[in-house]
């Protein structure tokens, strides 16, 4: 009996996608806002950056100083993964441009407060279904804890307009489905917040989350050459698309 709930425990569930509620719009900005805060607080904390920064980094070392590397981040949420980048990019004396796009007009608005220090980045408001860049129009691609928040079809998808728009490539960071994941996240948003939105859409976004054969899969799909998926410490997934070898 004790291999079985052991072999469960760790197995991963079956994708139960559902909608968020930051994702339904619906929610007062002060509510949206302080969950955003909320979202920033667990990202700082566990890892949500540092599988980002981890493979920049890889990117910024090939790139040409003396030219500007451009960054399209599709869903970029409250850009709180925009600004960790330019930061690493300040720090490594690389001349950047970030624009940062999302459909949410309210996370728009609280990213526009957060980044009033950050003249790299330039917030757009657009589908990321529907973006009007074609092939190469940036050196790199990034999507960061977003990918989750669609059907199967419409990361696919994704993942391929990343890959036709990134001159030198893509990266996705994201969540890693798991039950211990799931139960984790349950009890931290109990533990460190009382706003509902974050109470829901935190376990909702594990359970949302692919694992790394469904992200490999995805990416065959989408038609990306050259690829790799690495998990990451706690429950993290990063999934990169090079042009060249990284």
């Amino acid at each position: 009996m004790f291999l079985p709930m052991w072999h469960m425990l760790f197995s991963y569930p079956p994708r139960n996608f559902k909608a968020e509620l930051l994702d339904l719009d619906e929610a007062p900005f002060d509510e949206v806002q302080d969950s955003l805060e909320d979202i920033r607080l667990v990202n700082r904390y566990l890892g949500g950056y540092k599988v980002l920064l981890h493979y920049f980094f890889k990117f910024f070392k090939r790139h040409d100083l003396d030219k500007e590397f451009s960054v399209l981040d599709l869903g970029t949420g409250s850009a709180d993964q925009p600004t960790a980048v330019v930061d690493m990019a300040r720090q490594l004396k690389i001349k950047i441009k970030v624009l940062a796009l999302d459909i949410n007009y309210k996370m728009l608005k609280y990213a526009h407060k957060k980044t009033k220090d950050y003249p790299e980045i330039h917030l757009i408001q657009g589908d990321i279904h529907s973006i009007p860049f074609g092939k190469n129009s940036f050196d790199l691609v990034m999507n960061n804890l977003s990918l989750h928040h669609f059907t199967r079809n419409q990361a696919i998808n994704i993942l391929r307009t990343a890959d036709l728009v990134g001159r030198d490539g893509f990266i996705v960071n994201d969540l890693h489905r798991s039950r211990i994941a799931y139960a984790f996240i349950v009890i931290l948003t109990r533990l460190i917040t009382k706003n509902r939105l974050t109470r829901y859409d935190g376990p909702v976004s594990v359970m949302n989350a692919f694992t790394p054969s469904e992200m490999a899969e995805m990416a065959e799909e989408a038609g990306v050459k050259n690829f790799t998926v690495k998990r990451h410490f706690p429950y993290r997934i990063g999934l990169v698309g090079a042009k060249k070898k990284i």
